[in-house]
């Protein structure tokens, strides 16, 4: 195998017509086989997914390696493939994965693959998504819809660690902390629908990496004044929080605070939220204020002051006239 043989330049050498098809299909299958890095494994199975072979070949060698890479990121390139290659062949053995991985960045995977076979041929795998999301509305509290909400998030915290698996406990930590700013805890239910929610990735991060410190955070006048001291000891910390699009699920959200989250861009299913009454968006990374805002028509408060905004659209201004406070 080439010194510098990379999925990139196997694509890149395809496109140039500098080989063919067949040629890059075999370099792309040697890297899945021989390389020791979880990355190059999980691109070239990518790069095999863009090209779209119907291969029977490639098909049992993704499916081995959504069975036992170890990467969780292998996995979840292998259910994209799979999902959108061979979706009939490999039904059961998504179906399998729903039962026994412990990711929930390959279940997520699977649940936002575009399935298009009939009800009767999905029933089983259906079944397997909706007792997966039945455990999740068991511990946290929930109802079903929400809780795809809850494994979103926890997609996220597993995006950066090689070997998270669905970690649920530190939600009964969220559901005691106070946020003194919101007046709220960071996670507030009531009936089975989160009300509340106080949203801080580093905060949430560090109560799930240190359970064992819940008894001395929880009796400081203020947590969130200690744990923004403690993100500053964290010099690599550059975290830009993506807001789930799943948050629209959230349909009883009354009060919402997602300050200091490095946020770009917002989900334009943030503005479905018809409950929501507060919002607070400070201190991100915004450059605008969508109008789509507008649509919010039960707010009353929103705080998005710190950011990057320059204009503010003549539609917006006039809707925030209309609020009983906001903060620029």
């Amino acid at each position: 195998m080439g010194k510098f043989l990379s999925p990139e330049s196997i694509y890149s050498s395809l496109k140039n017509k500098e080989i063919d098809r067949n040629i890059a299909r075999d370099q792309l299958i040697s890297l899945i086989e021989e390389s020791n890095k979880p990355q190059i494994r999980a691109e070239s199975i990518s790069v095999l997914n863009q090209l779209k072979f119907h291969d029977l070949k490639i098909f049992k060698i993704v499916e081995s390696s959504l069975l036992s890479d170890e990467s969780q990121y292998v996995r979840r390139s292998a259910v994209n493939l799979i999902g959108n290659q061979f979706l009939k062949d490999g039904l059961d053995t998504l179906t399998w994965v729903v039962q026994h991985d412990n990711s929930p960045l390959v279940i997520k995977a699977i649940f936002d693959l575009n399935l298009e076979l009939t009800d009767m041929q999905l029933k089983s795998l259906n079944k397997e998504l909706n007792e997966y999301l039945a455990k999740i509305t068991l511990v946290v509290g929930i109802v079903s819809n929400e809780a795809k909400f809850i494994l979103d998030l926890e997609a996220i915290f597993a995006q950066n660690e090689e070997n998270y698996v669905l970690e649920l406990k530190s939600y009964q930590f969220y559901e005691k902390l106070k946020d003194s700013k919101l007046g709220e805890f960071w996670l507030t239910i009531k009936n089975k629908h989160i009300e509340s929610l106080s949203f801080n990735y580093f905060n949430w991060r560090y109560m799930k990496h240190n359970p064992d410190m819940y008894d001395s955070i929880s009796n400081l006048q203020d947590t969130i004044v200690y744990l923004n001291m403690l993100k500053k000891f964290h010099v690599g910390y550059t975290e830009n929080f993506k807001i789930p699009e799943s948050i629209s699920l959230l349909r009883k959200l009354r009060k919402l605070n997602l300050s200091k989250n490095n946020i770009i861009e917002l989900p334009k299913t943030i503005f479905l939220l018809t409950n929501l009454k507060y919002l607070d968006l400070s201190y991100n990374m915004l450059d605008e204020i969508p109008e789509d805002i507008t649509n919010l028509k039960s707010l009353t408060t929103l705080r998005i002051q710190n950011n990057q905004i320059s204009k503010i659209p003549n539609a917006v201004k006039a809707y925030l006239d209309k609020l009983s406070s906001y903060k620029i």
